[in-house]
């Protein structure tokens, strides 16, 4: 078999296939338990870095968070009477920050709870096991894990659902945000075009409306006439005359020249604006989905524990001859290496959000 270090994607996507057709070979699982037990034995603390840095993308998206939220709330003061939506989503991001600062606690909370579970896991029961001498010490020790199996740990599951369920609204109300702003620029960018060709009609009406002036003045002035240029530049009006009119005709276009220019910079400020506010979001996006995966797994291990638990309360139901099994002591000794990292690295995650959030009183 090819090595890990050769292994095309060819080759794996090969071995996959034999993994779901022949399953996986006893001696290559023996293997890999082994290889990991060699790699934490190796470990200088990396794993539970890896572990408490989930805190520091936690902390990165609870700043985004703040940042929409703070950037909405600005577009709905700025905008909310032209985007009457705006507030409806507004409310509603509102709404799911909360949430995210309240799963977010609880995090840490079941951070906190984990890391006495794996405590007890490795100190308690793991040590039970290995310490059975006779057979009525493993009858005991198999009604001990029994009990510990049977512990209420529910809120790992409120904790996993919560951080689902705010990553599937999250992921929703950015398709239906991003809809509506992809609607609404491509609203203002036809009234940008509109606008454009409005201006420039009424620049070539002003244009003539000037030249019709201009003649008008110089007809009225007969012999005068080279004194229209002066009355044109000190605004003389006669009052009920051809010029008064055109005059009045071309102080209107000129309003209407300004309003349609100034509509015109609205349209284009608030298209800023929207692509501002869906750039902070396609930023914030990739984030969420990453930190709601990883605080799910935060919340897995419980799950994995008590399922590590039955699976030596099985085994040693099997007999005395458990003790002597080199896979089984395997399996223990992985599962004991795998708390310290675990237990160190949940800790470092608790410790950095208890300094955020005191950082931010």
């Amino acid at each position: 078999m090819a090595t890990a270090a050769t292994q095309s994607y060819i080759d794996v996507q090969k071995i996959l296939q034999s993994y779901r057709t022949e399953g996986v070979k006893q001696e290559e699982s023996d293997q890999f338990v082994q290889d990991a037990i060699n790699e934490l034995d190796k470990d200088q603390g990396d794993f539970a870095n890896n572990v408490g840095e989930v805190a520091t993308w936690a902390i990165q998206v609870d700043e985004a968070f703040n940042s929409v939220t703070r950037g909405l709330n600005a577009l709905v003061n700025d905008f909310g009477g032209d985007f009457p939506p705006l507030a409806g989503y507004y409310g509603e991001w509102s709404n799911y920050n909360q949430r995210w600062v309240d799963h977010l606690a609880l995090s840490r909370d079941v951070a906190s709870e984990h890391m006495s579970v794996l405590k007890r896991f490795d100190k308690i029961f793991i040590t039970m096991v290995e310490s059975i001498q006779t057979d009525q010490d493993r009858l005991d020790v198999i009604a001990e894990l029994g009990q510990f199996t049977n512990e209420d740990h529910d809120r790992s599951l409120e904790m996993s659902q919560g951080f689902l369920n705010l990553k599937r609204d999250v992921e929703d109300f950015t398709t239906r945000f991003d809809a509506w702003v992809e609607t609404t620029s491509a609203e203002l960018e036809e009234r940008a075009k509109e606008l454009q060709v409005e201006i420039e009609n009424i620049n070539k009406e002003l244009q003539s409306l000037d030249k019709q002036i201009q003649d008008a003045t110089a007809a009225l002035l007969a012999s005068a006439a080279g004194a229209a240029t002066m009355i044109g530049v000190i605004g003389l009006v006669v009052a009920g005359t051809t010029v008064a009119v055109l005059i009045a005709q071309r102080i209107a276009k000129g309003k209407e020249l300004s309003s349609k220019k100034k509509e015109l910079e609205d349209v284009n400020r608030k298209q800023k604006e929207l692509a501002k506010i869906k750039s902070d979001f396609d930023g914030l996006r990739p984030d969420i989905a990453l930190i709601c995966e990883k605080l799910v797994l935060f919340a897995e291990i419980w799950s994995s524990v008590r399922s590590q638990t039955v699976q030596f309360q099985e085994t040693l139901k099997g007999g005395m001859d458990a003790l002597t099994n080199i896979r089984f002591k395997a399996e223990l000794r992985l599962a004991r290496e795998l708390c310290t990292p675990l237990t160190e690295g949940l800790e470092k995650y608790a410790t950095s959000l208890v300094k955020y959030y005191s950082s931010k009183k």
